[in-house]
């Protein structure tokens, strides 16, 4: 009997070790297959910044070898002097958003589809507002304090941003509902404002822009974005700018180059 007892207690401890191994052999690879499941990270410096875009993922490429990015500096004397062959026209009225801090920038995404630009007859709708500071673009070599970007895309996925330039100065009263519940970080869950926003009362009142073709300035970096930046500024308070920047002091590409692409000046209806 002893020895039947110091069979089965050995042969019980046996198959308790065999257990622990491959319970632990399978606990050590778990985190490999997580990893290769993470979205890819990069940054605004550092080993991911935007130097090292292009090495961060394959999806990225662009960000490096592209010939079209943005942003750029805009030198208002060597804008085109012929007319852009394109009739733009701003389809916009008040809208609801809902916020987010997608841990590069606050992201402002539209709950409607009402909102569009339109480029010869073809409809880009209005996705989203999100925000740069300092400014990404330049005017003769100058930054401004911030830049908001206004996407609309058509339904075939083709891109269209403008551009809005932010300078110290009044409060802004369309995005004060906004500041007031920007999220920290991006562990906040999404918040729906409860007004909409007047776009139109958002843009400044001259409508001037200058256009080109150009890329998306966080990656992907995809290349083939219809871009217009308004060449008036709006105004926030120092006190809305510095919110901002006290979550993201500096989230913006550095300037790309031109490579003889041509910029237009034109007016949006």
């Amino acid at each position: 009997m002893k020895k039947n007892y110091v069979i089965a207690y050995l042969t019980f401890a046996i198959v308790l070790a065999l257990v622990a191994y491959y319970t632990m052999d399978t606990t050590e690879q778990a985190p490999v297959e997580s990893e290769e499941q993470l979205t890819v990270n990069w940054s605004y410096d550092g080993e991911t910044g935007p130097q090292q875009w292009m090495d961060v993922s394959a999806d990225y490429a662009a960000c490096g070898r592209g010939e079209l990015q943005s942003p750029i500096n805009i030198e208002v004397s060597n804008t085109a002097k012929e007319e852009l062959d394109e009739e733009v026209k701003l389809n916009y009225e008040k809208a609801l958003f809902e916020i987010e801090n997608n841990g590069h920038t606050i992201e402002a995404n539209s709950t409607t589809q009402d909102n569009s630009l339109m480029i010869n007859d073809e409809e880009y709708k209005l996705t989203g507002i999100h925000f740069h500071s300092p400014s990404e673009h330049q005017i003769n070599g100058q930054y401004f304090d911030m830049e908001a970007h206004l996407f609309h895309e058509t339904k075939d996925g083709k891109m269209a941003i403008i551009g809005l330039f932010i300078e110290s100065g009044e409060e802004n009263k369309e995005l004060a509902e906004m500041w007031a519940n920007m999220p920290k970080d991006g562990a906040e869950a999404v918040k729906v404002l409860k007004n909409p926003i007047n776009l139109e009362q958002l843009l400044p009142e001259e409508k001037n822009v200058y256009q080109y073709v150009g890329s998306l300035t966080s990656p992907p970096c995809t290349e083939g974005v219809n871009w217009f930046v308004l060449e008036q500024p709006i105004e926030m308070s120092n006190e809305q700018i510095n919110q901002f920047s006290s979550i993201f002091l500096q989230n913006n590409r550095p300037i790309q180059q031109l490579n003889n692409r041509d910029v237009y000046k034109i007016e949006l209806d």
